[in-house]
């Protein structure tokens, strides 16, 4: 299946230095297409808010022993943390030769951030961050026919070229796109699957993810999920989303 390699932006957008699989995945997608990558640090608002309020404590993971969350001392975090990922970016942007941007963001809205880029990968909630990212895993896509879950079947196959598997999810109710997946995969030889879902609302989504160790989300812009339902996702996967247009 081939891809159209016309210059695309893409764009990242985290609010944790630690996702790095989500910063791995637009680098990617980036390289794919010969396009801009874009970087967005979004400053979690809910966080600051809550480090100004006198009982606010946060607990170490490493050490589960408690201290006052200050104002200044996450605003120091913050700032480092968005520098880790500056740096990491300009690495993989110089890697593959890409133009490339980066810039902070304080209270954006992640979901919102994508819709004027031609690609945008959305990182994982900070709440998400505690739990194990995948490494290894699936690249997971809906498609259902349309324009936007067909260019999204055909990045995710592009990404799954080198070993990575690949699930293609189809509704139950659309059983013609059977032979069409199959047609339209057959020329590749990496790993693939189809698998029939009732539909494509977040829990079954989050559901398959959690079944199958989905390491990436790719979503066609025009599967008609809102941008409540994006943030869902955000806010309960733990795997980055890629929405294409």
């Amino acid at each position: 299946m081939s891809i159209d390699t016309a210059a695309r932006t893409i764009l990242l957008a985290v609010e944790s230095g630690d996702d790095v699989m989500a910063l791995e995945a637009a680098a990617e997608l980036a390289a794919l297409l010969r396009g801009t990558l874009q970087g967005v640090f979004v400053e979690n608002m809910e966080l600051l808010r809550l480090a100004q309020l006198p009982f606010a404590r946060e607990i170490s993971l490493t050490s589960n022993t408690a201290r006052q969350l200050q104002s200044r001392q996450l605003e120091r975090e913050l700032k480092a943390q968005a520098e880790h990922v500056r740096r990491l970016l300009e690495g993989h942007a110089r890697r593959h030769s890409l133009q490339w941007s980066f810039r902070v963001e304080r209270g954006a809205v992640i979901s919102a951030l994508a819709r004027n880029s031609d690609i945008a990968v959305l990182g994982r909630s900070q709440m998400q961050q505690r739990q194990q990212a995948v490494t290894s895993g699936t690249i997971v896509v809906p498609y259902n026919g349309s324009p936007g879950s067909r260019h999204a079947l055909e990045l995710a196959t592009a990404m799954s070229a080198d070993g990575v598997g690949l699930l293609v999810l189809l509704p139950t109710d659309q059983q013609q796109l059977r032979s069409e997946t199959a047609s339209l995969l057959a020329q590749d030889a990496h790993y693939a699957q189809a698998l029939a879902v009732a539909n494509f609302a977040p829990r079954q989504l989050l559901a398959v993810g959690r079944q199958y160790r989905c390491r990436l989300l790719v979503l066609g812009a025009d599967l008609s999920i809102t941008p409540a339902q994006l943030q869902q996702l955000l806010e309960s996967s733990r795997c980055p989303v890629a929405l294409v247009r």
